[in-house]
């Protein structure tokens, strides 16, 4: 049923051009900067989008499906043989909303809307050669943030259990499954069309990173140094950078131990 569903795609994704490139990553982690990046740049990144440049005509469709995904799959590495069709034609409704103001032909493009890497497997049941570009930001920085909406409305459906108040713990507990789950899918699906990128070595070391962001996108020459030289101001390492270290070091040790190997996994100093 869902691959005979995909093929009433065809058609669209076909004149869609190129294949899109999303943003994703758990709200705070700096997806606004890697935006207004990829946005000044010259790719189409979206009309009607809120404060933070996130994509709201996908909205309704995340909020409608990624509890009920998560309801089934308990986790971000899933197939999405196992979904309801109509979760696809909920996408596929809010994706042709948001082409309406896109320009055509080759022209580079996609969105940020950090909840975007809950449905990985099904925008890639459509764009099969789809980039994703994956922030990651220190989770104990993270579990002390002030935005905490994922955990807020998905922490339930990801952990089966109820989730009281959103505590550091809890956040970083997200933080964790979240972030490792679609690594593990990326990695395994996308291989080259895949980047993962830690937002404070973004913010240390700008030039180089966006170069790998442009050249992964398929830039070069002359195009590809206008496209980092353009992107190069949206960069900027707040001063929330490392806010963890300032916790006292029950409380720091306690935040690392509930993540540990995943901070390991992305480099982080415990």
């Amino acid at each position: 049923m869902f691959s005979s569903l995909l093929s009433m795609f065809g058609t669209l994704t076909e004149a869609h051009g190129k294949p899109p490139v999303l943003i994703g990553a758990t709200g705070g982690s700096g997806t606004r900067a890697l935006h207004s990046a990829l946005s000044t740049a010259g790719l189409f990144m979206g009309e009607r989008l809120n404060g933070a440049g996130d994509a709201m005509d996908f909205e309704p469709f995340l909020d409608d499906w990624i509890n009920p995904i998560l309801d089934t799959t308990r986790g971000l590495d899933y197939g999405p043989a196992t979904l309801d069709r109509s979760a696809l034609e909920d996408f596929k409704a809010a994706l042709t909303t948001y082409r309406t103001e896109h320009p055509g032909g080759d022209a580079l493009w996609g969105w940020k809307n950090p909840r975007s890497m809950y449905v990985l497997p099904l925008i890639h049941s459509v764009y099969p050669d789809l980039c994703f570009l994956h922030l990651v930001r220190d989770g104990r920085d993270m579990a002390l943030s002030d935005n905490q909406n994922q955990a807020r409305k998905h922490y339930a459906a990801l952990f089966g259990q109820p989730v009281g108040d959103i505590t550091p713990e809890r956040s970083i507990k997200l933080w964790a499954k979240a972030n490792n789950d679609v690594a593990d899918w990326a990695e395994r699906v996308l291989a080259n069309r895949y980047l993962r990128i830690r937002f404070e070595d973004l913010c240390a070391s700008p030039g180089s990173h966006l170069r790998s962001v442009f050249i992964l996108l398929g830039l070069d020459g002359t195009s590809l140094e206008a496209a980092v030289a353009a992107a190069l101001p949206s960069i900027s390492k707040p001063a929330s950078v490392n806010r963890w270290r300032a916790l006292p070091e029950d409380d720091a040790s306690q935040l690392t131990n509930l993540a540990k190997p995943v901070l390991e996994r992305f480099g982080y100093a415990l």
